[in-house]
């Protein structure tokens, strides 16, 4: 697999959260568990993941992992496997719930306060000051709407500068440019980029990925991946550096930009013969509860462990 955009880990120390030295609240799971929860102060829910590895005096990197549109923390944690050690071996995992089963940038999110944007940041808060929290190694994954509340976050230049990359699973990306509640793509400048990665299947028919003109339009995948290449200083309509065929049956495309010195920085699995489905390579509840979205009934390899692979290389210089 080509390396993700990698930082030099030997120049980069840990980022020690608040919550460093502090045992785990008696109200968060214990090590090696999940738990439901509701963050203080409001009516957000989310689901926490503690590994057993955890040490309240090493600092831990944090996986947000946001469900699709009508689905939930639970499912989402089942469906992402980011509490599954054989992917995740020492990371906390945080699945947000949404208030009413959509997430900011859906038409049919509820927009009330606190709004995503703003429970997003206050749980990472929350997060760092009661665990032992990496604040340079915190990540966003999410599925379909999920993941085009990623694109939001990302543009966000208070909550996406708090996130080391992005990675997003059959996004549905809708136009948000006069959404209330979110307003036009404008992240805060870094130098280090915003390192994004992005899976997409071919006969996806929820969220196509060539875009759609239905009521709810939605973007083009590619006009995203190119979106974010020029951000990251690839220029205007920036083409991939590579695009190289990964798998032949079914056939996989891998494309890759690399933009000002920032090698793999957008990255983009095309999924031959896969629709609406978090790819992966035992069955999961996209495969059985979908299998007209899904038809393989599962996939030639896994999303999560690329994700991983991808969220290792980066960090935020804090």
């Amino acid at each position: 697999m080509y390396l993700p955009f990698l930082l030099s880990l030997a120049m980069v120390g840990l980022a020690r959260s608040s919550g460093c030295g502090r045992d785990i609240p008696s109200e968060f799971p214990s090590p090696g568990s999940s738990k439901s929860l509701h963050l203080p102060g409001t009516d957000r829910e989310y689901r926490l993941y503690i590994p057993a590895t955890y040490d309240k005096n090493r600092p831990t990197p944090l996986y947000f992992s946001f469900h699709g549109a009508s689905k939930d923390m639970l499912e989402q944690e089942e469906l992402s496997q980011f509490s599954n050690p054989e992917f995740n071996k020492d990371g906390i995992a945080i699945y947000p719930n949404s208030k009413n089963g959509y997430w900011l940038s859906n038409p049919k999110a509820d927009t009330s306060r606190p709004n995503d944007l703003d429970f997003t940041n206050d749980l990472l808060s929350h997060m760092e000051e009661l665990l032992c929290i990496d604040s340079s190694r915190v990540y966003s994954a999410r599925k379909s709407n999920g993941g085009g509340f990623t694109i939001v976050i990302a543009c966000n230049a208070t909550v996406g500068s708090r996130f080391a990359a992005f990675a997003s699973v059959s996004g549905a990306y809708y136009d948000n440019d006069e959404t209330p509640g979110i307003g036009p793509c404008a992240p805060a400048q870094r130098e280090k980029g915003y390192p994004f990665l992005e899976f997409h299947g071919t006969i996806d028919t929820t969220a196509p990925i060539d875009g759609s003109t239905s009521k709810n339009p939605k973007l083009p995948t590619i006009d995203i991946l190119e979106g974010w290449a020029e951000r990251n200083g690839c220029g205007h309509d920036a083409k991939w550096a590579q695009n190289v065929t990964v798998f032949e049956n079914p056939l996989v495309k891998h494309a890759i930009w690399d933009c000002d010195g920032k090698n793999g920085i957008v990255q983009h699995y095309r999924e031959g013969d896969n629709g609406h489905c978090w790819p992966s390579t035992v069955p999961n509840d996209d495969y059985t509860s979908h299998p007209d979205q899904c038809p393989l009934g599962k996939y030639v390899f896994n999303a999560t462990e690329y994700i991983f692979d991808f969220f290792a290389g980066c960090r935020l210089e804090v």
